[in-house]
């Protein structure tokens, strides 16, 4: 079983469907090992990265209430930096919303 280090903890404004769609783009560049209720595991350079995922209470402002998710990117032991920073990159590329 592999160790999981922590990387990036992220608080992000979207249900859970939209995090495993975003997941499943994900699985185009790299493979997805395994995919259960809280998380997904993906084949990288030198090990497994996972994206899990916890619900939070809504963000609540005013009337309006968005549903949040608390989000993490971990990553087995032996995956070097520019790897973890590649994957990490490609993640909030595909989750990017745009705004302005």
């Amino acid at each position: 079983m592999a160790i999981f280090n922590t990387d990036k903890a992220l608080d992000m404004s979207c249900t859970e469907q939209e995090l495993r769609r975003w997941v499943h783009m994900i699985a185009k560049l790299f493979p997805m090992i395994s995919e259960q209720a809280s998380h997904a595991d993906f084949e990288v350079q030198g090990g497994t990265a996972r994206i899990a995922w916890k619900a939070l209470p809504d963000r609540v402002i005013a009337l309006v209430r968005l549903k949040r998710l608390e989000v993490t990117l971990a990553f087995s032991d032996g995956v070097a930096a520019d790897a973890r920073a590649y994957f990490s990159k490609q993640f909030q590329m595909h989750t990017l919303r745009g705004g302005g």
